[in-house]
């Protein structure tokens, strides 16, 4: 069995326009479906998280190869797609990530994003759930 190497606990009160809250207080977020200035929506959590998860699971195969001190980025884009109001059941999400690692051509950049995708445990998580598209910048 695997160790446990981190938990999370966030509550939220209120859905999309609600408030998001982690049990040991470090952190708090309004949510919102509209563009409120100090409000964020999941979607953007979600990119934060995916983003953080998947440069910091990059650096397993970088270092490997002896390119562990190279800066690099990870930008997410998520989507929310659906035929709101008419079909709730379309509801659904597609991530793209574009990458970026100081000193590599896109196409080797794009090949250490497509290895970490299997090591990434928000890109395993959702694997065969979401489309996740990737690119190099």
């Amino acid at each position: 069995m695997a160790k446990k190497l981190g938990i999370a606990t966030v509550v939220n009160e209120g859905g999309r326009e609600g408030v998001s809250k982690s049990l040991n207080g470090d952190f708090e977020v309004k949510t919102t479906g509209t563009n409120k200035k100090g409000y964020t929506n999941p979607e953007e959590l979600f990119a934060a998280g995916i983003s953080a998860c998947f440069n910091g699971a990059m650096q397993f195969p970088l270092e490997r190869d002896g390119l562990g001190d190279r800066n690099r980025k990870i930008r997410a884009e998520v989507t929310l797609l659906g035929d709101l109001p008419d079909d709730f059941s379309t509801l659904h999400l597609a991530v793209t990530l574009k990458g970026e690692i100081e000193g590599l051509a896109k196409e080797d950049t794009v090949k250490y994003m497509k290895e970490t995708e299997g090591i990434c445990p928000y890109t395993k998580a959702i694997s065969g759930n979401v489309e996740v598209s990737y690119d190099a910048e």
